[in-house]
Formats: C-alpha cells, sequence, structure tokens
C-alpha cells in the first residue's frame, strides 16, 4: 500500500505535514491513528489524517480501494442504535475534563467523523438517530434558551454541532422536519446576538474574546447556508482587537490553534463580503502566519502551544507532551494557513493548492476565484499607508505620556515647595 509520505519529494511544509502524518500511522495497512506519535489509537487521529491529506491534495490520490477501506475503518466506530461514533478514545474513565460531557465529547468526534467520510466519498452507516430530539422544535427551543452565555465558547461548540446535524438530516438523511428547525435555529440566533460586535455573550455575559472563540462555531453555519451576519464590520474590529503583538489571537499570548484559526476564520471571511478595512486585515494576516510558523515542530506536524503540554478536551488518550506535534493542532493549523492563502496570495508560504471540507464543519471553507483577487503593489502599498498611521499615532501617544510625566513631576515639585513655604 502507498505510503503517505511517498508522494512528496520536497521538503515543503506540506511535504513536512505529510511526514509527519505518516508518523502518527499505527501500520502501513491500515487507517488507524494515534493523536501523536507513539500515542494510542484514536478515531480523532484518523478523522483529522483523513481531512489532512484532502487539504494538501493528497487525499484524491489514493486508489478508490483504499478510500472505501478508510471509510469502513471509521463507519466500523458507529453505534446503530444512537448513531455516535464510539471510537477507542471514549472511554468514560478516561474523560477528565468537567466541563465536557460524555455527550458533548460525543458529538464533537461525530462533528470530525462526518467531514471525513464525506471526503473519502461515504457517509454513516446508521442515521443520527441520537441527532433527531434537535427535529422536535419544542424541544429545539428549550434547549436553545438554555444555552449560558457565561460560557460562549463550549455553547459555540454545542450550537455548531447542532447546526451542522440539522443540515446532515436534511441533506443526507432527507428528514423534512430538519429545515423548520434550521429555520427556528438561525431566528433564534438573531434574535439573541449583541449587535455591538456581531457576536454572543459580549453583552455582558462574557469578554469580547470568549465570545469569539465562541461565535466562529456557529458562524460557519451562517455562512454555510448563506446568511447574512450581524454587523460584519464589528466583527472585524472585535477580531483585530484581540491579535497580541506576538501575532496569535489569546489577549495574553502565544496564541492557540483554536484561537488563532477562530480570529482568521472571522477576518477571511468579512474580507470577501465587504472593503472594510481589507488592509489592516491583511497586516494581521502576515503577522499570524510568522506566528504560526513558529509552532510548526521539527517533525513537521504543529503544536496547540510553545511549552505546554495538551490534551484535547480531558480525553486521555489525545495527550502529547510540551512542543510535542498533535494532529488536532497540526489539522486546524493548516487549515489556517489554506484560510490566509485566499487573502495572501503574495505570500511565497501559502502558495499551495489547498483544499477544504466540502460540508458544514470546522474545516469547512467557500473557496473563491483567487486569481481575481491577486495582491499587487497597490494592495501593497495601502499596507504601508497604515503602518505609517501606526507609527505616526505611537509616537503621538509616547509624546503625549511624556507631557503627562512632565506635568506630573512640575506638579508634585510645586506641592513640594508649599510644604516647605
Amino acid at each position: 500500500m502507498m505510503s503517505i509520505t511517498a508522494v512528496a519529494t520536497s521538503p515543503t511544509l506540506p511535504a513536512q505535514v505529510l511526514h509527519f502524518v505518516e508518523s502518527c500511522r499505527l501500520h502501513p495497512d491500515e487507517w488507524r491513528f494515534a493523536s501523536t506519535p507513539g500515542g494510542a489509537e484514536t478515531l480523532y487521529g484518523s478523522s483529522f489524517a483523513c481531512m489532512l491529506l484532502h487539504y494538501l491534495g493528497e487525499l484524491a490520490k489514493l486508489t478508490a480501494v483504499q478510500q472505501q477501506a478508510w471509510a469502513a475503518y471509521l463507519n466500523s466506530w458507529q453505534d446503530p442504535q444512537t448513531g455516535y461514533f464510539l471510537g477507542p478514545e471514549l472511554v468514560a474513565s478516561e474523560l477528565t475534563s468537567r466541563k465536557h460531557s460524555w455527550e458533548h465529547v460525543s458529538q464533537h468526534l461525530a462533528v470530525h467523523v462526518l467531514p471525513a467520510l464525506g471526503l473519502l466519498g461515504e457517509q454513516p452507516t446508521y442515521p443520527l438517530t441520537f441527532a433527531y430530539p434537535f427535529m422536535d422544535l419544542t424541544y429545539l427551543q428549550e434547549w436553545l434558551d438554555g444555552r449560558d452565555w457565561h460560557d460562549a465558547w463550549l455553547e459555540g461548540n454545542n450550537l455548531l454541532f447542532v447546526g451542522q446535524f440539522l443540515i446532515h438530516l436534511r441533506d443526507i438523511e432527507r428528514q423534512p422536519q430538519a429545515q423548520a428547525a434550521l429555520d427556528l435555529y438561525f431566528d433564534w440566533l438573531d434574535k439573541t446576538v449583541d449587535p455591538a460586535t456581531g457576536l454572543w455573550g459580549s453583552n455582558g455575559y462574557c469578554s469580547n474574546a470568549v465570545a469569539l472563540y465562541g461565535g466562529y462555531h456557529q458562524l460557519l453555519v451562517y455562512y454555510t447556508e448563506q446568511r447574512p451576519v450581524t454587523a460584519p464590520d464589528k466583527l472585524v474590529d472585535v477580531a483585530l482587537s484581540l491579535q497580541h503583538a506576538d501575532g496569535g489571537f489569546h489577549p495574553y499570548g502565544g496564541g492557540g490553534a483554536c484561537e488563532d484559526t477562530d480570529a482568521i476564520d472571522i477576518l477571511v471571511n468579512m474580507y470577501k463580503q465587504s472593503e472594510y478595512k481589507r488592509p489592516q486585515i491583511r497586516l494581521a494576516l502576515r503577522h499570524a502566519l510568522h506566528h504560526i510558523q513558529q509552532r510548526q515542530m521539527a517533525d513537521g506536524g504543529f503544536v496547540y502551544r510553545l511549552e505546554q503540554p495538551f490534551i484535547h478536551m480531558g480525553v486521555a488518550k489525545t495527550a502529547s507532551p510540551a512542543n510535542q506535534s498533535n494532529l488536532f493542532s497540526t489539522w486546524f493549523r493548516v487549515h489556517t494557513l489554506a484560510l490566509m492563502s485566499e487573502i495572501l496570495t503574495d505570500e511565497e508560504l501559502l502558495r499551495y493548492d489547498w483544499g477544504f471540507n466540502d460540508t458544514c464543519s470546522m474545516g469547512w471553507h467557500r473557496a473563491w476565484d483567487k486569481q481575481r483577487y491577486m495582491l499587487g503593489q497597490k494592495e501593497r502599498q495601502e499596507e504601508q499607508r497604515v503602518l505609517i498611521q501606526r507609527q505616526m499615532q505611537q509616537k503621538m501617544s509616547a509624546a503625549k505620556g511624556k507631557v503627562r510625566r512632565a506635568g506630573g513631576k512640575v506638579k508634585r515639585r510645586l506641592l513640594g515647595s508649599q510644604d516647605h513655604a
């Protein structure tokens, strides 16, 4: 059977990533993967490996028999009663996160297996029975009203799960009730969004950062269904405001595979929708590109954050030590590079025929004709003007600071002289 690494002949970033993916494979004749080299088998690992090969243009090079075998492996974990994909990592005693319940993790795994199956030309063997309650409008309304925006990040995941499952039930299972449920879903989201940010929860429940990390998820459902978003300019402003000096999108620095993708996905999608702050968005993406490059390890994969161990939602079999690559972070980082390539057509590292998932999911994006939007001298000049304006503003701020400090010294001296009078 063809080795994944056999298709790469140069030390380009895609070739490096393919080498890492192969290092997570547990047997050259099977489609079982660990989440990190030397780790245990996980269904997450196989799903992320499949999507990565598609993003890098290699999945289509597998034979039909190989693709069918991979899909059969993924489907072998599906529970016929519920429709869940009960991978070997879903061991109740090994789920260590109090925040992420067994139900949440099971649905999270399902939303990654589904697009992987689709890329392989297959669908689940059994219906997604576990998702059927969401087609009951009374149940769905009660479920929606129970969302807690204090943890908008977690709820954003939950909302993507439901939106993605309803689209699957409508398009794949042909369930007639699914569209009405989607209509209710969007109506509720439209009514609860914060118009000041275009996000959910930022109106007194959580920080803008947490609201954005959550909002990225349900916004994917908006983009897929081509629904207009609320306050697109505000979305851009919030995303730009979260960029740290290191280029990542974590308010305290260091970035994060999720945090960086969440902000960049919003910036790329809003860039395509309007002219608002396009030069600023391009500059932010260029800064982020360097940040992401620094998170690639010598083995070709990526880490979630530097100098920190990783475990995905408390699922024990996904754990990796500090500075060791894992398939989740590599999958999301590569997807983020593919997103940036849609805009930064002049960046050598990004000149590649990247792919995206073709159904609503994390990893999905609606690509455009990059040849029509190639960057040139005009765009570089726009960016240069923004940089000059920023430098002038920084100098003015520094000058004002000196004046304030000097005024404070004079005031203290005057007060001191009065004390001795």
